[in-house]
């Protein structure tokens, strides 16, 4: 069993909140500590790092590259934001280093506009009421201060962010678009409206909250939320970082009995402790052993390491024994040790839950969440998957602490099925997809649980 963190706000939570509190850019610690957290994470990551293949990267050259860049910050802040573009160029989402909240002030600044990415489109998901008639919501930001709206993306913010995936990759981009420490600058925007009008929109921070015409009022989190809908049971599990949401799952079986099917709800579940998540799978099946990812991590042995330096001389292009190739992928650090596909006896003594089962993914399902779509692919059959493909990233972090941030974490656990296929970099790809649009989002219409729905009437005819 293992512990990861829960991963599907990536950046800090100040990029995703309406409220946003200003940082102070004067603040700056010595150059030796600067040098020194690059040096350390450089260094754990080379040792460590599970993804180097995805990345791409020639790890220490870039590293070479960044010393004189951090040399030159001039402010604790520029250098958070200069790691942010050497760990941003590992691409993973268990991947990141801390945000620096020493330098949060007691100020705060609200953001008067939504933005959401749809097929990196940038499309207007809410706005203040008073302006409601200028910007109609489902407007696509077409530029940035004179920059078109994808290249200023690309240019601007996706070098900072740390994703495996291209689709949380922009949508990160979105959430985060004026993300910065200057509340009074004006960002000049032009928008085309639905009907295809372009108009011009100056957008900057606010010192103070707005109505807004979608989003008033929010709705209390929940580990867990549950209804019978039409005779089907549908059940949000929000987390798996709380072995508490397995007690109120247990708690309300005895209703799924008298269900005629049941959907699970993963949408908006980060992950936690894939144990937690498997607990809940076994109530859907007989089967005695429930399969979850294989898994490997490098394996630094030093000797073996010190032999395959002379080894990576040899020229003689003989055939390498396996000693010797031992020795040489120890050397070029890709000797690997081979974890034990993780499994979970079926211990539950209720009866079982043997109705249809159909289970929603989105882009926010993560880490252990889709460590539990990992499981459930093992038992085949048993339940159709719907909606989008999942965020594409897990792991094991590792805690790192480097000077003037929060801690980092550095994904040092390989994930895939246990056949050995892939989906860190890919995502989770449910058995029947189904694409967001603004309009449906504007509407506030779940197309995706409304096709559930009626996705569980047919099976259940």
């Amino acid at each position: 069993m293992k512990k990861i963190y829960c991963l599907v706000l990536l950046l800090s939570a100040l990029n995703y909140r309406a409220a946003f509190a200003q940082i102070d850019t004067v603040a700056n610690i010595p150059t030796e500590d600067k040098l020194y957290g690059l040096s350390k994470f450089w260094s754990e990551v080379n040792a460590n790092f599970a993804y180097f293949d995805h990345a791409k990267v020639n790890w220490d050259s870039t590293y070479r590259a960044y010393i004189p860049k951090v040399i030159a910050t001039k402010n604790t802040w520029e250098y958070y934001m200069l790691m942010q573009r050497f760990c941003a160029l590992l691409k993973d989402g268990h991947t990141g280093v801390g945000f620096p909240e020493k330098l949060l002030t007691h100020k705060s600044r609200y953001k008067w506009i939504y933005i959401e990415n749809f097929n990196k489109k940038f499309i207007i998901t809410d706005i203040p009421v008073q302006y409601k008639d200028l910007v109609p919501l489902g407007s696509e930001v077409v530029s940035v201060n004179g920059v078109p709206a994808k290249e200023y993306a690309e240019k601007e913010l996706i070098p900072y962010i740390s994703s495996s995936t291209e689709h949380v990759l922009w949508n990160t981009a979105a959430a985060m678009m004026f993300y910065g420490t200057d509340s009074t600058k004006l960002f000049h925007l032009k928008l085309k409206t639905p009907q295809g009008k372009v108009i011009p929109y100056d957008y900057q921070f606010h010192t103070y909250g707005t109505k807004w015409v979608r989003r008033n009022g929010s709705t209390p989190w929940k580990m867990m939320d549950f209804k019978v809908m039409d005779g089907i049971g549908y059940v949000k599990l929000n987390t798996f970082g709380d072995e508490k949401i397995d007690s109120a799952f247990k708690s309300i079986v005895p209703q799924l009995y008298a269900c005629k099917g049941v959907i699970l709800d993963i949408r908006d579940n980060g992950g936690g402790d894939t144990g937690v998540g498997a607990e809940i799978l076994k109530y859907f099946t007989d089967k005695k052993l429930l399969v979850g990812s294989a898994w490997k991590t490098r394996d630094n042995l030093s000797s073996f390491k010190a032999w395959g330096y002379y080894q990576s001389k040899d020229t003689s292009k003989k055939a390498l024994t396996a000693w010797q190739k031992k020795a040489l992928d120890s050397y070029k650090g890709n000797y690997w040790y081979q974890g034990d596909t993780m499994t979970f006896e079926n211990d539950v003594k209720e009866k079982k839950i043997t109705t249809p089962l159909i289970v929603l993914t989105g882009n926010n399902t993560a880490s252990a969440a889709e460590d539990f779509l990992i499981i459930l692919d093992g038992l085949r059959g048993r339940a159709t998957t719907m909606g989008q493909r999942t965020f594409g990233s897990t792991g094991q972090p590792l805690p790192i602490s480097l000077p003037g941030l929060s801690d980092g974490r550095i994904c040092t656990k390989r994930d895939t099925y246990p056949d050995g296929r892939d989906f860190v970099g890919v995502g989770v790809i449910p058995d029947i997809e189904i694409a967001r649009n603004p309009s449906d989002v504007i509407a506030g219409t779940d197309t995706v649980l409304q096709a559930a729905l009626k996705e569980m009437n047919k099976k259940t005819k």
